[in-house]
């Protein structure tokens, strides 16, 4: 369980510095004390019901915030999850979402 902890730690904090590397600014991170995902709140403009769609013609899977929504809410949200290793193609993955989502802003 200890090593898991230290793994987890270790993933977020490489999520952590590639949304604040490859995502818009503007955008913001709500990392929980426990668990593998992390909410990110993005920028105004950015709808991240299309950005799954932009994102899965890329070969990337987020999850947006309206499927966690009754309602259809938190457009603007997305949860992305830590919990496997850290390997280049989530570097990239992690950066095709980003500069998606800095496109869909100016295009907005």
């Amino acid at each position: 369980l200890r090593k898991l902890r230290r793994n987890l730690a270790a993933h977020q904090a490489q999520m952590l510095a590639a949304v604040q590397t490859y995502f818009p600014d503007g955008t913001e991170v709500f990392a929980p004390h426990g668990g593998y995902f992390l909410w990110i709140e993005l920028p105004p403009r950015v709808d991240t019901m299309h950005l799954f769609d932009d994102a899965m013609e890329n070969g990337v899977s987020i999850a947006p915030g309206p499927i966690f929504s009754a309602t259809g809410g938190f457009r603007r949200y997305l949860r992305l999850n830590y919990g496997r290793p850290w390997t280049p193609a989530v570097e990239h993955a992690m950066e095709t979402i980003g500069t998606l989502a800095a496109r869909q802003r100016q295009d907005g």
